[in-house]
C-alpha cells in the first residue's frame, strides 16, 4: 500500500478450491475502498458446484481484470496456471500464457507495481500472426470498476463507492475503449457493489503491449 492505494495480484491456477478463472487478476483499492474489483461469489445454487459453474458470469475470466485473447477466455483446471511468477519489491510479475487455451499465444507477461504514488499494470505478449480467413478475433484487456465510471480517450474517471477519493485509469489515447454495465440482481453482489458494476474493455488487437496506470485524483 502507498499514497492511499492498495494493490493485490492473483497468481495460482484455475483448479483451486472455490475457483474463479482469474489467473493474473489485479485488484486496486483507494483508501480502503475497492475501485478495480473482483465481483466475488454469487448466491450458491446447484450450478455453483456442478458442470455449469463456469456458465455463471462471476466465475468467468471475461468478468475479471485479465485479458481476453483472440476472444478466448481462461479455461478451468489446474493446468491453466500462472508461470514464471516473480515477487518484486513493489509488486508481482507473472506469465499468463498457460491460463489460455490459445496455441498461437507464446507469452503474456504481466507486471503489476505500486510505486511513486500509482499502480501500473504492464502487459506484453507474443501472438503468432493471424492467418484465418475471417478477421482476427478481438484481443482485449478488461477492468471491472465499482462506483461511477466516466470514459474519455485514454482515460476512465471513477467515483468509488462510499464517497471514496476519485481515481483515474490512464492508457494510450489511441487504444479503442468500450464499456459494459453489469446490472446486479443477486443480493450477495448488490449489497456489496450497489446496482451495477462497469467493465471497460481496451482493444489491443494487433498490438504487443499495453501500460495502464491507476492513480488517486487529488484535485
Amino acid at each position: 500500500s502507498a499514497a492511499g492505494l492498495t494493490l493485490a495480484v492473483e497468481g495460482g491456477h484455475n483448479g483451486e478450491h472455490h475457483n474463479h478463472n482469474d489467473v493474473g487478476e489485479v485488484v486496486v483499492a483507494c483508501n480502503g475502498v475497492p475501485v478495480l474489483v473482483d465481483a466475488g461469489r454469487p448466491s450458491y445454487t446447484a450450478a455453483t458446484f456442478g458442470r455449469r459453474r463456469y456458465q455463471q458470469w462471476p466465475m468467468q475470466s471475461g468478468w475479471h481484470n485479465v485479458p481476453l485473447v483472440r476472444a478466448v477466455e481462461q479455461a478451468a483446471g489446474a493446468r491453466f496456471r500462472a508461470t514464471a511468477v516473480e515477487p518484486l519489491p513493489d509488486g508481482l510479475a507473472l506469465d499468463l500464457v498457460d491460463a489460455y487455451p490459445v496455441p498461437e499465444l507464446s507469452s503474456w507477461r504481466r507486471v503489476a507495481r505500486l510505486a511513486d504514488g500509482q499502480v501500473t499494470v504492464h502487459d506484453s505478449w507474443r501472438l503468432a500472426p493471424w492467418n484465418g480467413d475471417a478477421p482476427e478475433p478481438t484481443t482485449t484487456i478488461h477492468y471491472l470498476l465499482a462506483g461511477t465510471a466516466t470514459l474519455a480517450a485514454g482515460r476512465a474517471d471513477v467515483g468509488p463507492l462510499s464517497g471514496g477519493n476519485r481515481v483515474a485509469l490512464e492508457w494510450p489515447a489511441d487504444i479503442p475503449v468500450s464499456s459494459t454495465e453489469r446490472p446486479l440482481d443477486d443480493p450477495m453482489l448488490s449489497t456489496v457493489w450497489g446496482e451495477q458494476l462497469t467493465r471497460i474493455e481496451l482493444d489491443v488487437t494487433g498490438r504487443s503491449d499495453l501500460l495502464v496506470a491507476v492513480r488517486q485524483v487529488t484535485v
